[in-house]
């Protein structure tokens, strides 16, 4: 009987608020991602290839956790997108110690890819952003700074 309450309670509800910033917020921030997707395309990657090529390309020797924290989610995750890139030739594993992280570093053909890609990626994100003015960018990259330190706490 309880959980028939319970029910009936959550039809007065909406189960999500599409105004809502959070709702919109994500919506924007998968659009994007195809859009990024899409554009790397022409080079043979995905936006999670992409940023893991540009972080081990910034900071080489870089954990599969290291990766992970980076890109948000968990080093298991990361596993399979790492290995993708080790198989397609474009990152390394670099030996370590045992009990140690292993490093990761570009090979020769992941700085390729890597530089190849990112022009795609900066006038992809452009073209996305353009419709909004400049001033209005930096205001909401503010905003977006607050919610982040929120977050964070």
């Amino acid at each position: 009987m309880e959980s028939v309450r319970a029910i009936t309670a959550l039809d007065d509800v909406e189960p999500i608020d599409v105004n809502h910033l959070t709702y919109r917020l994500a919506k924007a921030e998968h659009l994007l991602e195809q859009r990024l997707d899409h554009a790397l395309e022409e080079v043979g990657l995905t936006l999670r290839q992409f940023t893991v090529l540009a972080h081990v390309g910034r900071t080489p020797g870089l954990s599969r956790a290291d990766v992970a924290r980076l890109l948000l989610t968990t080093p298991q995750a990361v596993g399979g997108l790492v290995q993708r890139l080790v198989t397609a030739g474009l990152v390394q594993r670099a030996a370590s110690s045992p009990g140690l992280p292993i490093g990761l570093t570009l090979t020769a053909a992941g700085e390729r890819a890597l530089h190849r890609a990112a022009p795609l990626v900066r006038e992809a994100e452009d073209t996305a952003v353009a419709a909004v003015a400049e001033d209005e960018r930096q205001r909401v990259g503010a905003i977006l700074d607050q919610l982040i330190a929120e977050l964070c706490r």
